[in-house]
């Protein structure tokens, strides 16, 4: 039976898993002395020029030796990413990873503009701004100073390491802005109209099926639908237009009589029947009770 630490650790998502075991590992071999930060920085020169092509990888993963900055780290990684994970990626692992490679690749071609070869820690902040964007309707404690909106999360982290460190955030700030957009084209923008529903950012088949995601082509066409209006006119309500999944309904007056087609599918000849006998007993009844539903109530609260 495995103890609560590895049970803990078997629960974690993937990418959160695999990415927090690279962090600890390194840091590991950096404090035994198998390997330097010397040979895991990147830089265009010796990860191409000299082939060594790891460096490609551990830049993300050095997070400085063990400290108090590490370990929030680490904790940084291991709440946010498994709320996006098992959160908004719930359905869309493959999703998930191809953005973070996404994610990694804009950080590699502008670091050399912003003089940092360690970027750990830049996507650590970009993870944590996607996180905030998803999560802005909680409130967090911070360091038990004060409580502030999930929203404000990442300006908090910013002023706090410049305080702190007695510097320019504009590695902070580059990593909240590639945050953003990757937010933005990922989760934003395929919800507006112009976008048609085409997702930026979705991953490609060969992942989708190496990761056993949804390849239903449906996911493209989602685009915001118009809410429904209601015109009321003497005393009626009248024709509303909802989507396809709901019953189509005419007519109804304020006293819950039915006038026109009832809301049951021509093809379900025992809901007709029994609607049928519900309307006669409806009818019979001229002063039905503030407590009565109309048929177009009942259906846009099953619609809410």
């Amino acid at each position: 039976m495995p103890n609560p630490l590895e049970e803990w650790y078997l629960q974690l998502p993937l990418f959160t898993r695999i990415y927090t075991t690279g962090i600890v590992v390194l840091t590991l071999a950096i404090q035994l002395e198998w390997a330097t930060p010397l040979s895991l920085f990147y830089t265009y020169h010796a990860t191409f020029v000299q082939g060594e092509y790891w460096r490609l990888l551990t830049t993300f993963l050095f997070l400085g030796t063990f400290s108090l900055d590490w370990i929030l780290n680490i904790y940084f990684i291991v709440r946010y990413c498994r709320d996006l994970e098992e959160g908004s990626y719930l359905n869309r692992p493959a999703d998930f990873m191809w953005m973070v490679a996404l994610m990694c690749t804009t950080l590699l071609a502008i670091s050399p503009y912003l003089g940092t070869v360690f970027l750990g820690d830049l996507l650590v902040s970009s993870l944590t701004y996607m996180w905030s964007r998803h999560y802005s309707y909680l409130f967090i404690n911070f360091m038990g100073l004060f409580t502030t909106s999930a929203a404000y999360l990442p300006w908090v982290l910013v002023a706090f390491s410049s305080l702190v460190e007695n510097r320019w955030p504009v590695v902070d700030l580059a990593a909240i802005g590639v945050g953003h957009v990757f937010w933005f084209l990922g989760e934003e923008w395929p919800r507006r109209a112009e976008s048609g529903g085409i997702r930026v950012l979705r991953a490609p088949r060969v992942l989708c099926k190496l990761m056993h995601q949804d390849l239903d082509d449906e996911l493209d066409q989602e685009v915001v639908a118009e809410e429904p209006t209601v015109n009321v006119d003497s005393g009626d309500v009248a024709e509303a237009t909802v989507d396809s999944e709901l019953p189509t309904i005419e007519k109804a007056d304020m006293h819950g009589t039915t006038v026109g087609e009832k809301y049951y599918s021509s093809s379900d000849e025992s809901t007709k029947q029994d609607f049928a006998s519900t309307s006669a007993v409806e009818q019979t009844d001229p002063s039905p009770t503030l407590h009565q539903r109309t048929p177009f109530s009942h259906s846009l609260t099953d619609h809410d």
